[in-house]
């Protein structure tokens, strides 16, 4: 495989924002370390949060978290991997040595701070990617492609984690809030453990989908259903209406898991939360062994998520069509 020194990508910096480059260099892997030929890359509202609010993760890196790609070079000493093979990033990029990676946690690894790929480390909207910790790898199924894989790693995960963390079972009374981007996988992760579920969200294209998938979905709660009904509350929107709903419904004992990033603080009722004790859980994107549980849901079709696919150099065009809502479900782009 010929690899260029030069290649294009979308590079952040807080003084410009996200700017297309063309002279980005091609990382050279040193030992242990290996180059990734991206895919395919996904974008994420989480990356309307850093260019549009201001989010911090760092500065002068390049974008793109959602990342499946195919080795193209092994550094010195970096055993374990093929030159062609198919592997998506595990996004908070473990190190792999600390208490937390050792106990299987390397979503919270925190020597990985703000070293995520695509949020404080190079990411994925570039043609080559250095990946210094090739541990944070996962093998793509054959039967998974590239552009679902990419999509995988986080609107899949993500849910598929918050669905593990809550301790979702088929005794389950399960409310998401939200069906977009994580909430129409979370719906179907939930179904897959066989929970019984109600979802809530107030676009009438997004409850069609739902209804597709054979879920009760309502613009809002019928007035049937009484305060503390549901087990689980998932919500992939987190505004304070939302969060209030959450509180609201959620039985005594029961789990409360805000997901989404829609409001950077909400609060909570702290006589009713210790009168019924309640858990308020906070959950990060997901593991590697997470990573791999996803792809094996996907790859049995048990989810599947949904995915469209443009080239890399049109992403300025739908980001600003995912700041307008402008569509569903996960975009993943070509370079």
């Amino acid at each position: 495989m010929s690899i260029p020194d030069k290649q294009y990508g979308f590079f952040y910096t807080k003084a410009d924002g996200l700017k297309l480059k063309e002279d980005l260099p091609v990382g050279k892997p040193g030992p242990g370390q290996l180059l990734l030929k991206v895919d395919a890359v996904g974008l994420c509202h989480s990356d309307l949060h850093i260019i549009y609010e201001g989010l911090d993760c760092g500065d002068n890196y390049v974008m793109g978290h959602e990342i499946a790609g195919s080795v193209a070079a092994l550094g010195p000493e970096t055993v374990g991997f093929k030159i062609g093979e198919r592997v998506a990033c595990v996004g908070p990029n473990g190190c792999g040595i600390c208490r937390e990676c050792r106990a299987g946690l390397d979503n919270v690894c925190k020597n990985a701070f703000l070293d995520w790929f695509g949020l404080g480390y190079n990411g994925g909207y570039e043609q080559y990617l250095l990946v210094k910790r090739p541990r944070n790898l996962v093998r793509i199924p054959d039967n998974v492609t590239s552009d679902q894989a990419a999509a995988i790693t986080d609107a899949v995960l993500t849910p598929y984690h918050a669905v593990k963390l809550a301790g979702i079972n088929p005794t389950s009374n399960v409310l998401i809030i939200g069906a977009g981007g994580l909430g129409i996988n979370g719906i179907q992760i939930a179904k897959a453990f066989g929970a019984k579920i109600t979802v809530l969200d107030k676009k009438e294209e997004a409850r069609k989908i739902v209804k597709e998938l054979g879920v009760s979905v309502y613009e809002s709660l019928p007035s049937d259903v009484q305060p503390g009904s549901f087990d689980v509350c998932l919500d992939f929107v987190v505004v304070q209406p939302t969060f209030d709903l959450c509180q609201k419904y959620t039985k005594p004992k029961g789990i409360i898991i805000p997901v989404g990033l829609g409001a950077p603080k909400v609060s909570f009722d702290l006589g009713d939360l210790a009168l019924r004790e309640i858990n308020i859980l906070g959950s990060f994107w997901g593991t590697s062994n997470d990573l791999e549980e996803a792809f094996e849901l996907v790859s049995k079709g048990l989810v599947t998520p949904k995915v469209a696919k443009a080239p890399l150099k049109e992403l300025p065009t739908y980001i600003k069509k995912l700041k307008n809502n402008e569509y569903e479900g996960r975009v993943v782009f070509n370079p």
